[in-house]
C-alpha cells in the first residue's frame, strides 16, 4: 500500500520517563483531535544516531477536521509545550510526533512530506501501523536488520 485514506501519527520517545512523555502528547493531541486508536509502545534502538537511549514509538489513528499544514502547526506547538528543543537531526528528543498519512494525501513542499518520506523503512512505524490498521500486513515489508520489542499498552486516559 502506497497511502492510506486515514490521519497515522507516529510518536517516540528517548529522553526522561518514555512512557510518561507519550501519555503527555495523547493528552495533547486529544485536545485537536479524536484519538481514534492507540498502538501499543513498541521499543526500538535509535536507527540513524546510534549513541542515545532506546526510543519508545507508537502510532495512533486520529480524527482531525483541519489540514495537514495545521495539523503539523498544531503538532510543533505540542512538542514545543512538552519540552522538545531543536538539536542535532535525528538525535534524542523528549517527544518526536510525525504524520505519516493524511487522509490519501500526497503533500511535499518544504516542511511537509506526505505520506512520510521514510515510513517504509523504520520498523518503528510499520510494526504499530500494522498492529492498528488492518490493511497493512508486517510481511509486506523487508527491514530485517531492525529490532522492536512490543512493551504493552500505554493507559492514558
Amino acid at each position: 500500500m502506497v497511502n492510506y485514506r486515514g490521519i497515522i501519527l507516529s510518536l517516540g520517545s528517548n529522553i526522561g520517563d518514555r512512557e510518561t512523555n507519550l501519555i503527555s502528547a495523547l493528552l495533547e493531541l486529544a485536545s485537536i483531535a479524536e484519538i481514534k486508536v492507540v498502538s501499543s509502545i513498541y521499543e526500538t534502538e535509535a536507527l540513524l544516531i546510534k549513541n542515545q537511549a532506546n526510543f519508545y514509538n507508537i502510532a495512533i489513528e486520529i480524527e482531525y477536521l483541519k489540514n495537514a499544514n495545521d495539523l503539523l502547526d498544531e503538532i510543533n506547538e505540542i512538542e514545543i509545550n512538552l519540552g522538545r528543543e531543536k538539536t542535532i537531526r535525528y538525535g534524542p528528543r523528549i517527544i518526536d510526533i510525525d504524520i505519516i498519512f493524511f487522509r490519501g494525501e500526497s503533500i511535499s513542499t518544504e516542511v511537509l512530506t506526505i505520506p512520510h518520506y521514510a515510513w517504509k523503512e523504520r520498523l518503528f512505524v510499520i510494526e504499530p501501523l500494522c498492529e492498528i490498521v488492518e490493511e497493512f500486513n508486517i510481511s509486506e515489508f523487508n527491514i530485517n536488520d531492525q529490532k522492536v520489542v512490543k512493551k504493552g499498552k500505554l493507559n492514558y486516559k
